[in-house]
């Protein structure tokens, strides 16, 4: 798929930065429906809640496990795990404690997600199955067969109505949430299915896979209907996250690269790299920002901004640095330019169109090695 010269920049702002220790390394994260924290399941085998504001630790929870899968109450009171110790874990965010453990599921718990009332939750194993459970009751409700190799991903459609499910085996299963039964199995993709997410609305559902490719689900019927395949990243595509409003889709990769689709153009409008793979990515709610997860344990808040407005101070001082410099302007300019880049950290000024600019700008004031001074 062609992409559109991208028009927006993507500001990051460091939350946590990388682990200095193996075991502060991040592998699942989530946050809650209001955006005010997230949970982060740690290398360590602790569970811990961090201000979503400044990244700053809340709460922390231990396990004896490894986590496999992590989700939030729409409640906000809850969160629960899954684990290679096979079972499921709900704990109170509020005591730290454990509050019921959910046992069935006879491989590691790989996949969670919550119903839109919280009432219900549904996981899914490397058993190949799904399970459904009363979250008030701590019992198990349904149990969903049909999947040919591990379950890795679910999500629960907003409506309520409706789980989609993703596995190893390729293949996207829809199941109807009430009597378990199967609604359709869909093999668009051709390798594993890392991740499935329906939009805010439910209208749409975006799966992403180890065949290098996003699709773009229609579900506003049943059976869900492919509508397109995004491409872009080299490497399999391991997380994605829809904005609130729907307008774009953030899709992270082990090619340690985000980008952000416009889901009416279906081209990349954004895009950045991190030093990990991304592991996870999740949007706040009511602004134009998302967190990302990656392999290094940084967790990193991305700000959706204009490219336009980002570079336009840069492009108007080279101008006047083209029309003015001369012996007696030369140091003034200069010190406009070091004061313009000291508004901007390493990875904005690093930014492929930013960097262009500040290189330009060097050259016309003599400020590279090698150049000589302008009169």
């Amino acid at each position: 798929m062609d992409t559109l010269e991208t028009s927006i920049f993507l500001k990051p702002i460091i939350l946590r930065t990388q682990a200095e220790h193996g075991s502060e390394i991040t592998r699942r994260f989530v946050m809650n429906k209001v955006g005010r924290m997230f949970a982060a399941a740690m290398q360590d085998r602790s569970i811990r809640l961090f201000a979503a504001d400044n990244g700053e630790e809340m709460q922390r929870m231990q396990d004896e496990f490894l986590c496999t899968s992590i989700a939030f109450s729409p409640r906000g009171d809850i969160v629960a795990s899954g684990s290679v110790e096979r079972v499921v874990k709900l704990w109170d965010i509020r005591t730290g404690d454990c509050i019921a453990t959910l046992e069935g599921h006879e491989y590691p718990v790989l996949a969670l997600a919550f119903s839109p009332d919280g009432n219900k939750l549904v996981s899914g194993s490397g058993d190949t199955t799904l399970m459904i459970w009363d979250v008030e009751n701590h019992s198990r409700i349904l149990h969903l067969k049909g999947h040919g190799f591990y379950v890795v991903a679910c999500d629960w459609d907003p409506k309520g109505d409706r789980i989609v499910s993703g596995s190893v085996d390729a293949n996207i299963c829809e199941w109807d949430s009430n009597s378990g039964k199967m609604i359709h199995r869909h093999s668009e993709h051709s390798a594993a299915v890392q991740q499935v997410r329906f939009s805010p609305d439910g209208s749409r559902l975006a799966s992403c896979s180890s065949d290098l490719s996003t699709i773009l689900w229609d579900s506003s019927g049943k059976p869900m209907k492919a509508d397109h395949i995004l491409r872009g990243h080299i490497t399999e595509v391991r997380a994605i996250s829809f904005s609130e409003d729907g307008k774009y889709l953030a899709s992270g990769s082990s090619d340690k690269t985000i980008y952000l689709w416009d889901t009416e153009k279906l081209a990349i409008q954004g895009e950045a790299r991190t030093m990990g793979e991304i592991d996870g990515i999740e949007w706040y709610p009511n602004t134009s920002s998302f967190l990302t997860a990656d392999g290094t344990g940084a967790i990193i808040r991305w700000e959706v901004t204009d490219l336009a407005a980002t570079i336009a101070p840069f492009e108007a001082l080279l101008e006047e640095i083209k029309s003015t410099l001369s012996l007696e302007t030369r140091d003034g300019l200069i010190k406009r330019f070091e004061d313009l880049c000291a508004n901007y950290n390493e990875e904005t000024l690093a930014t492929k169109k930013v960097f262009y600019l500040v290189w330009q700008c060097k050259r016309e004031l003599g400020l590279l090695k090698g150049t000589a001074r302008k009169a």
